[in-house]
């Protein structure tokens, strides 16, 4: 369900392998029935991904019913909607929130399963051998499984470790009195309308409930691009924006869109979006 060149789904490849399991590897995507049908086959029990695709299985109305022996769910690359956490969560013996970076070799932090009822929203506690801290409202990581640096060059291999262990996340969050992380958006996902700050994430979230999303910002206004939506309702939503928001509606600017477009990671191609405005 993820592919191979994204450390999400290397870590999965490689967690699988070193606990003796097997993995079933397909060209297919979840919209394909070739997908199902070699899950089926091979009776997989564990099913990974990422929030798009929880999405896509919310539309396609996933029904564990259907393929019995899948057990476990895991999702990561990116915040997942508690409604979402809760539907695919009562579809499954266990539920695992995740969260991590490519430059932590993939995973930060686990949710137990068992936590998720009253630890809503958390992505989990760090793993064993890591910490979490916070810094200025970045989450910082320190753990053994981060990177030595970024190499551009072959002299640059030669520099040994740049950060010791520790990685600025760049993204905003909080911990709990029990170390539990709570990820609120990213440092670079402000933007700024009337001269007032808005997180796009918080954006986003807000409107999943009824639609699929995704804000990006420019010249002092928030874009909006939905999936599915006609003019009549892009306006409707934009006035929703204002009055929840509380700030004029005409500074979210709503567009609808077929389809949402996506990196090969799964993960909403932001960059892409930004060259549409």
């Amino acid at each position: 369900s993820l592919p191979l060149h994204y450390s999400y789904g290397l870590s999965v490849l490689n967690s699988h392998l070193a606990a003796g399991a097997t993995v079933v590897l397909t060209e297919a995507g979840l919209l394909e029935r070739s997908f199902w049908a070699h899950l089926d086959e091979h009776k997989c029990t564990s099913l990974a991904a990422v929030p798009y695709q929880y999405e896509m299985l919310r539309r396609l109305r996933f029904d564990r019913a259907e393929h019995p022996t899948i057990n476990t769910l895991t999702q990561a690359g990116g915040r997942l909607g508690p409604e979402l956490v809760t539907r695919f969560a009562a579809q499954s013996d266990r539920f695992f929130v995740m969260y991590g970076q490519t430059e932590a070799t993939a995973r930060i932090a686990v949710l137990p399963p068992d936590r998720l009822p009253d630890k809503p929203g958390s992505a989990g506690l760090a793993i064993p051998g890591g910490r979490l801290s916070i810094d200025a409202g970045e989450v910082v990581y320190h753990g053994p499984n981060v990177m030595m640096g970024y190499a551009e060059t072959a002299d640059d291999l030669a520099r040994g470790d740049d950060l010791g262990g520790v990685l600025r996340t760049g993204d905003l969050g909080h911990l709990d009195d029990e170390g539990f992380l709570y990820i609120t958006g990213r440092l670079k996902r402000i933007a700024k309308i009337f001269g007032v700050r808005v997180n796009l994430d918080d954006v986003e979230h807000l409107l999943r409930d009824s639609v699929t999303v995704a804000a990006t910002s420019g010249d002092d206004r928030v874009t909006i691009w939905a999936e599915g939506l006609d003019v009549a309702a892009c306006r409707n939503l934009a006035r929703r924006l204002g009055a929840e928001l509380r700030l004029h509606w005409s500074g979210f600017d709503v567009r609808g869109v077929e389809r949402l477009p996506l990196l090969p990671t799964g993960k909403i191609d932001y960059r892409e979006l930004e060259s549409r405005t």
